[in-house]
């Protein structure tokens, strides 16, 4: 089995990412578009206005099964032109509108649950001051919506790359210039009237996008890739905590960069509330579920958030399990299949890769031999091995 340290391994890295700077990220647009129906696929942005509500924006993010919507404001003197301001996720919607004021409300490192109920009761007497906010109160919350990222998507693919792993973004706005050039024959006359509107031609690339990209490419050496995906989880994840270390003095303000520690658990005697308590506080996405033996039981993440309103705000206070079934027809004691997914330590990283893209999920737990989460490779972790040091996206 390879090791990152390995030379070998190193040179593969950068044999892959120098094939990434030749390829442009159209080819990610077009692999999506093959992988969900070639030529009948017709791709549409699903995005709401700043007006929009938050109690709409977290049903529309359940219902379409998606985590982020790009938020826009109407341009002045164009009827369909839009002005894209930020990229709202559901994490932005856990950590900036109900939970923050509710984790305000709870002393100490544990939360009073009886305090956080009466909160909660109050919050419902006055729905609209939570469940009504604009969702353009939240742009520029954290990170990641703090800034509409946009690409052309004739840029090289290595750009995206750099971007995703940078600890901060798991999904960026792109311009396909193709599609473009096609609407106006070529020419670009500027904002005369047979211009496009402003943002017609904008389209959404997610970190899950360039996983199956690269799970995919045939113009990727095989044996390079071959050689990196043979590196074992666990080194990936060290990796990761290395670099969220190496980054922390750059991005000490960034809310969303901190983490108290890669794998935050919480046992399966919490409610839902406490549970997304401590992912709020350790600014994870998601919480390992841990029984009395301290075994991986379930996962927790903020996309369970989804679909959450006034008229079931008080399943939080649920124990997590009926809390993840709430939704489904199962028991309250069966796990589904897709909320959590393990691999060994010494698991080759493709191993983790594949269940991510199979299972559609954003990260995979590290067990040992007791199925004691010992720590995790999301996404960004691994896509982040295909970025040679010091080819990470950094705060400046």
């Amino acid at each position: 089995m390879s090791s990152l340290s390995d030379p070998l391994v190193q040179n593969a890295i950068a044999q892959v990412y120098e094939k990434l700077t030749t390829i442009p990220i159209s080819a990610v647009l077009k692999h999506r578009r093959e992988r969900r129906g070639g030529a009948s696929y017709v791709p549409s942005l699903i995005s709401v206005p700043e007006d929009a509500r938050v109690g709409e924006i977290m049903l529309l993010l359940k219902n379409e099964g998606i985590l982020a919507l790009p938020v826009y404001r109407n341009i002045e003197g164009q009827d369909v032109g839009r002005q894209y301001t930020g990229i709202v996720s559901i994490y932005d919607i856990l950590a900036f509108t109900v939970f923050q004021r509710l984790f305000d409300s709870a002393e100490g490192s544990s939360a009073d649950v009886e305090k956080l109920k009466g909160v909660v009761e109050a919050m419902l007497e006055d729905q609209e001051q939570y469940f009504g906010t604009p969702i353009k109160e939240l742009v520029g919350k954290s990170y990641e919506s703090q800034e509409s990222w946009s690409l052309n998507s004739s840029m090289p693919l290595s750009n995206l790359l750099q971007l995703f792993t940078s600890g901060l973004y798991h999904r960026a706005l792109i311009i396909d210039d193709e599609a473009l050039r096609a609407e106006t024959g070529g020419q670009d006359d500027g904002p005369a009237p047979t211009c496009p509107p402003e943002g017609s031609f904008t389209t959404m690339l997610t970190q899950s996008d360039l996983l199956n990209f690269l799970a995919d490419c045939k113009d990727i050496p095989a044996e390079a890739m071959t050689r990196i995906l043979s590196v074992p989880s666990s080194e990936v994840d060290s990796l990761a905590a290395r670099r969220n270390q190496e980054g922390s003095s750059s991005a000490a303000n960034n809310q969303t960069a901190l983490k108290k520690s890669r794998v935050v658990t919480v046992p399966d005697s919490s409610n839902a509330l406490q549970a997304f308590r401590d992912m709020y506080v350790n600014r994870v996405s998601a919480v390992a579920v841990i029984d009395k033996e301290g075994g991986l039981a379930a996962n927790l993440s903020a996309s369970d958030l989804r679909g959450l309103s006034s008229s079931n705000l008080a399943c939080l206070f649920d124990n997590v399990y009926t809390f993840l079934e709430i939704d489904t027809h199962r028991r309250a004691d069966q796990v589904k299949a897709d909320q959590l997914k393990f691999v060994e330590p010494d698991a080759p990283m493709h191993k983790a890769a594949a269940m991510m893209r199979d299972s559609r999920i954003h990260r995979v737990w590290i067990a040992d031999d007791g199925d004691k989460p010992v720590g995790v490779v999301t996404l960004s972790d691994f896509l982040s091995v295909f970025a040679p040091h010091g080819k990470i996206a950094k705060e400046e």
